[in-house]
């Protein structure tokens, strides 16, 4: 695995870890935050690994998902433009409140995360 993917990688893997972590602690606008974060930098390991060349400066994952050979329809083309919105979102009070007071409100977009996640973790380790 080339360094630079690897270091992506590692990154992606501890804000995976760390949103578990505030989840299980229902400090729910941080585990929204590390999971926006974690399918990010695994798609931009991808992006380095695989595409052989440094991700854009971008948050939004709908448009890192345009410069990989990544098809979301097998994981059911979830709305990553919402999670995409969360980089933004939990930095605001009045947003983070608006949009993620429970855990009701954030659980969906935990999963969709997490299957996100897995799924491109999956990809790295067959190629």
């Amino acid at each position: 695995m080339k360094k630079e993917a690897k270091l992506w990688i590692d990154l992606a893997k501890e804000d995976f870890e760390d949103m578990n972590y505030m989840w299980k602690e229902r400090r729910y606008r941080g585990a929204v935050l590390f999971a926006q974060q974690a399918v990010e930098k695994i798609i931009k390991g991808y992006i380095v690994e695989n595409k052989g060349k440094t991700p854009r400066r971008i948050h939004a994952i709908e448009e890192l998902l345009k410069d990989t050979d990544l098809n979301i329809i097998e994981i059911g083309s979830p709305d990553v433009k919402e999670l995409s919105k969360a980089y933004t979102r939990v930095r605001y009070t009045d947003l983070s409140i608006q949009y993620y007071p429970t855990k009701e409100a954030v659980e969906p977009l935990l999963k969709m995360a997490r299957n996100l996640y897995l799924w491109v973790e999956k990809k790295l380790i067959r190629k």
